[in-house]
Order: C-alpha cells, then structure tokens, then sequence
C-alpha cells in the first residue's frame, strides 16, 4: 500500500512538472494590469496613492515595428478613457517595451521588459546601457486558473523592492507591469505594487494584500472609514519613531506592523490616547493594520520609514 502512494505520489509531481513546461504567451487583447501607485516629493507632506490601470487597445506601429499599443484607462470601467502610452510586442519568448514607464519617463528605445527563455542564475540586461537588469534566482511553478504557469524569482540591481516575482502570460505579480524597468528620481518616494491581472473580464491573478482589483488601499474595509479620521498614525514618512492617536472610544488598539513581503515585524498594544512605537529597522515600505481587542481592523497604512 505504502508503494502505491508513494507511486501516486511521483505521478502526481510529474503531471504537475508536465502541466508548467506548457509556456503561456503574453496577452495582447481584452487584458488588465491594476498597480497600486504611491508617490510623493515632499518630505513633510504624506505621498498619495493612485490607481494604474493599464490595458491593451489595438496595435501601432513604432519605427517600422508593430506593436500592442498599451494604454492607461480612468474613468468608470464601463466605458473608460483610453490613453495609449507604449508599445508591446512579443518575439521569441521575449516581452519588449516602447513607451512611457509609470513616472511618465520614456527609456532611451525599446526595453526588454521580460526575458521567459532565461534559465536559473541568468542576468536579464533589460537596456542597452545596462542601467536596468535582473538577475533570476529561482524558477518554479504557480497554479493560476486551473492551470501551471512558469514562475521567475529575480533580484532586480538598485532596486528596494526584491524580489519581484515574473510569471509567464502576466508579468510582475510583485512590482507591477513595469516597475523593475522605472528609473526612481532621487527626490520624494515611488512605490508600486501589482493588484490584480484580468483577462476578458475574469480575474485570473489577485495579489492577496488586496480586497478587490480596484483597491487602493491594502486591507480595506467599508466598515473602516468611519474611524479613519478617528485614529492617527504619524509621522510619516518617519525616521525610527510611530505615534498612534486613539481618537475612538475603544480602550485598546491592537497595532501590527508588516514588511513589503507580508512578514509581521511589530506587535503592540496602545492602552492610551496616544502610543509611542519603536521603529528600528531597515528604510522601506510597511504596512500598518489596526484593529480592536475583538480581531474588526478599524484602520490600515502604508507608511515609509527613511
């Protein structure tokens, strides 16, 4: 008996192995991008977040060379605006980009944007200069729909936010559709996140830090803006200090406080009007969930320590 299990076993890790070599081609019609966009230039002021909703409308042609034209969509879903600002196109495996990256910026001609035929220890040279590369540490598989795709684990140089996660047929399920290829301005602070990756209309990928594709908060709730105003949390961006302002009539805040990977870093308790919370840790992005004694989140943020 022991062997016919262990027989199952291996023939169910082969099919599994067998199911992930089938490559998923990038889309180039009917799809979304959703990325959560946070910036800010002015230290004394908090960044604001926005909504990115990227799509694909049509095809264009850009130095003799046809593309996807990849657009920005605002508006109501519905029938939403559609503003094109680059060029997709895929070639042997291989997903370049022409245009304008989320800060507005167009990269010196076309980009390498992901590279699916690399292999373990490979480096992505992403530009001609060089200025943007990856280097793959890790390659396994992500179920997505019902089926296997190849799943990319790399180390971006000069960038804060590793490691990004590139799974075929989507992209980046960490950083967003172009955030490893944006040139940061050494002024305020950027960051950007996937939500989700929808394709003719179903939600095929739903980063779990999210409530829904439209999100522009992480964890939020309805049933929390009542207490938005009600409870404070600053400075921020702040250097190695949190204060919490208990404004509501609950006599205990629970505060956790979570790193850009979803690991819970702090803990604490605030009992008074106001709490005091030590941040000695490395400069980054977190986020910060506050609930009562009784497990309701009243608040959630992202907060930047320098």
């Amino acid at each position: 008996m022991k062997y016919l299990i262990l027989i199952f076993i291996l023939i169910l890790t082969l099919i599994s192995r067998i199911r992930s070599q089938n490559y998923f081609p990038f889309p180039n019609e009917n799809v979304n991008w959703n990325v959560y966009f946070l910036s800010g230039c002015d230290d004394d002021i908090q960044p604001t977040s926005y909504l990115i909703r990227y799509t694909i409308h049509g095809d264009t042609s850009i130095n003799e060379i046809m593309y996807n034209k990849l657009c920005l969509e605002s508006g109501d879903i519905i029938n939403p605006k559609i503003v094109s600002i680059a060029g997709i196109r895929e070639l042997d495996k291989k997903i370049y980009f022409y245009g304008q990256n989320p800060l507005g910026l167009s990269p010196d001609g076309e980009v390498l944007l992901y590279d699916f035929t690399r292999l373990v220890g490979d480096t992505i040279k992403h530009d001609s200069e060089g200025q943007f590369y990856s280097v793959i540490e890790d390659i396994d598989s992500i179920l997505i729909d019902g089926n296997y795709r190849k799943r990319f684990k790399v180390i971006i140089s000069g960038f804060n936010q590793n490691p990004d996660y590139i799974v075929e047929g989507i992209g980046s399920i960490k950083n967003g559709l172009l955030g490893h290829i944006t040139d940061v301005p050494t002024c305020g602070y950027h960051y950007w996140e996937h939500i989700c990756f929808r394709e003719a209309g179903k939600v095929k990928y739903l980063n779990p830090s999210f409530m829904d594709c439209f999100s522009t908060n992480q964890l939020t709730s309805t049933e929390q803006l009542s207490y938005e105003q009600d409870i404070g949390v600053f400075p921020n961006p702040t250097k190695n200090e949190l204060k919490v302002k208990n404004n509501t009539n609950e006599k205990t805040l629970i505060v956790k406080i979570f790193d850009a990977n979803g690991n819970l870093i702090k803990h604490v308790l605030i009992t008074d009007k106001e709490g005091n919370i030590e941040m000695s840790v490395a400069p980054g992005f977190f986020n910060v969930m506050i609930s009562n004694t009784k497990g309701k989140i009243l608040k959630t943020e992202k907060i930047i320590i320098k």
